[in-house]
């Protein structure tokens, strides 16, 4: 009887203890990761990662058959595939709420046809299910789902803004906000970045990395605004994507279908993309071959990594090249090598790991 009570509490034991361990773990779980010094907010399904299961995507394909407009200028503020987490209303982009939302092609979502978001009332769903909440009530611009990314000037121009938007609330409106004047009476906006990477004045041509995507000023998640404002009629809002519905535009100041060749596509510029080798060499067993190099021109960094994991710089180049390097017998070595373009956009990778043959009275050993 006492075997079975001592047994019985061991079990309680471990079930207790299994119980504590499942209550005190943190789950890690991707859609609640944030960067440092971010804030998490009721608004989850726009937090990590970017790229949600559910949505209209964004893919830079050109493939909506649609004829630009005579001012088509822009191409996409990013680079792959992203999702579209709210659009232009053309019904009516100023923020005051009439339970409506018009979709650049004529589609329609509200209360009633698509329902409301449980968490926010203003944003209804596309379908009838109450799916995929892509549409707020009001919205001027567009958002794209990109987490922590860089963004793209969309057009060459000069930059208007590069700071918050309004600097003594920085919890504000959109935030870090980069505005470019494109010289055709049109600009383009960028808010919500956590980081600027160009300055007023400052002229940019299409494809420049203009700062990294964020969730700075008003925000639920991290992501990108993106808008076209007519500068001549005090920065109204217009549809880059223009409107293509089956009844009347019911906003009056559309200009028509902005995206060069009609259809949305990503800048034609040369991305990095790096590739590292690193080999021993037969002549000088002291001695590890290293080449790195990547499509179009770029600025690299060479890193050195010892095998107790400490990384330094080691060379660098402008364009793809080589060199060798001369370590320490039994120590082993891998190179990590970083490319930066003239545009801003980088690339990183990493060689595989050579070992240096180590000397035994005299002789080499493996």
């Amino acid at each position: 009887m006492r075997y079975l009570v001592s047994k019985a509490m061991r079990v309680f034991v471990v079930i207790l203890t299994l119980g504590c361990l499942l209550l005190s773990a943190v789950p890690a779980q991707a859609n609640s990761a944030l960067p440092p010094g971010q804030k998490g907010e009721k608004y989850v399904r726009w937090y990590y990662p970017s790229q949600l299961t559910y949505g209209s995507f964004e893919f830079g394909n050109g493939d909506r058959g649609m004829a630009p407009s005579p001012k088509a200028f822009l191409t996409l503020p990013f680079m792959g595939p992203h999702i579209v987490t709210s659009l232009f209303d053309h019904c009516y982009p100023d923020y005051s709420t009439n339970g409506k939302v018009c979709r650049y092609d004529g589609t329609e979502a509200s209360v009633n046809l698509g329902g409301a978001d449980p968490t926010f009332d203003a944003g209804y769903a596309q379908t009838p299910a109450g799916h995929d909440y892509l549409y707020y009530d009001g919205h001027d611009g567009y958002d794209y789902a990109l987490t922590y990314e860089p963004v793209a000037a969309a057009a060459p121009g000069t930059v208007m803004l590069a700071n918050w938007l309004d600097p003594s609330c920085h919890s504000c409106l959109s935030g870090l906000t980069v505005e470019i004047n494109h010289g055709n009476g049109l600009l383009s906006f960028y808010g919500h970045l956590s980081q600027i990477n160009v300055a007023k004045g400052q002229y940019v041509v299409r494809g420049q990395v203009i700062g990294v995507s964020g969730m700075s000023g008003t925000a639920t998640g991290p992501h990108l605004h993106f808008g076209i404002y007519n500068l001549h009629r005090a920065q109204t809002p217009v549809d880059p994507y223009g409107w293509s519905g089956s009844y009347p535009d019911p906003y009056a100041w559309d200009q028509g279908d902005l995206w060069l060749t009609g259809s949305p596509r990503f800048a034609d510029v040369t991305m990095p993309k790096v590739s590292v080798n690193a080999a021993a060499n037969p002549d000088d067993l002291t001695a590890i071959d290293v080449s790195w190099s990547s499509p179009g021109t770029m600025n690299f960094t060479v890193y050195v990594v010892t095998q107790d994991g400490r990384r330094s710089t080691w060379t660098s180049s402008r364009g793809n090249g080589s060199a060798t390097f001369h370590g320490r017998h039994g120590q082993a070595y891998w190179f990590w090598v970083g490319a930066r373009s003239d545009l801003g956009w980088t690339d990183g990778a990493g060689s595989d790991v050579v070992g240096v043959p180590r000397l035994s009275r005299g002789a080499l050993t493996n």
